[in-house]
């Protein structure tokens, strides 16, 4: 039987450190740290994801291997200021058909300097929509909100993602074509549809973290499966009006990369 590896204190103070090597070499010194506190427990989480999630996301690709790389090329050392990252991560979607549509993904990211304390995240659905998925999205909101809100109304998917969509990326002014005073303009504004959440230190430094993160991204892949059907165009008509509610997350992931060294690191969800 291997070993179960999961991760611990050390292992963001061990990011931490990484990301303020200028020198190479720090890494191959501090091999078993790294083994030990970020490469093993990434791959044991991903790997139990892949187990719990795999029957019930068809299609979907779950990355086993080459996780937990943070050594950055040399022209982003150069740029960056250092020889390694700070933050790891990984994406499990669905291959792209497309040069410029995305699938819904799920994203699973350790970040050792998040500004606001949320170093350890989960996050899925839509996050850079292209212009046509947006507008299917809007359309099927603007047609029916009732799936949505339902779902976000569910008592599984609410313990996982209180919020609901994340109104991080919204627009200033209601889209053009739909209806100002429709009563779910906040979610017709949104230029991205996805939820996220963070770990606190007691969950992600449990042996029971894999299980944990594999609900909630099961409750994830549920919101997935609305989305694709949204952008396919089979979305249900309408049976009555229902009464918006109060769709805003409180708290500001997107704000945050984009102020911070992660900002190319873009997720691709």
């Amino acid at each position: 039987m291997s070993a179960i590896h999961w991760f611990s204190e050390e292992t963001l103070s061990f990011l931490k450190k990484a990301g303020r090597q200028k020198n190479p070499e720090w890494l191959v010194k501090n091999k078993e740290g790294f083994e030990s506190f970020v490469r093993l427990p990434l791959q044991d989480l991903a790997g139990k994801m892949a187990v719990a999630l795999r029957p019930i996301a068809p299609g979907y690709h779950f990355p086993l291997k080459g996780l937990g790389r943070i050594k950055r090329s040399s022209a982003r050392a150069s740029e960056y200021g250092s020889v390694f990252k700070s933050h790891v991560s990984f994406t499990i979607t669905r291959p792209a058909t497309s040069r410029f549509d995305h699938n819904p993904s799920l994203y699973f990211m350790i970040d050792s300097e998040d500004r606001e304390g949320d170093e350890v995240l989960l996050a899925g659905g839509l996050y850079i929509p292209s212009s046509r998925q947006l507008k299917s999205i809007r359309e099927a909101i603007s047609k029916n909100a009732l799936p949505f809100e339902k779902l976000f109304s569910d008592p599984e998917f609410k313990k996982s993602f209180p919020n609901g969509f994340s109104d991080e990326r919204t627009a200033t002014r209601p889209p053009r074509g739909f209806d100002p005073s429709h009563p779910y303009l906040g979610w017709l504004k949104l230029q991205a549809a996805f939820v996220w959440k963070s770990y606190r230190k007691k969950e992600y430094t449990s042996a029971r973290f894999a299980e944990k993160v594999s609900k909630d991204g099961a409750q994830i892949l549920r919101l997935n499966a609305l989305l694709d059907q949204a952008m396919c165009g089979r979305w249900p008509e309408a049976v009555g009006t229902e009464h918006a509610s109060d769709h805003s997350s409180g708290k500001r992931f997107h704000e945050r990369l984009a102020g911070s060294k992660v900002v190319l690191h873009t997720p691709d969800f």
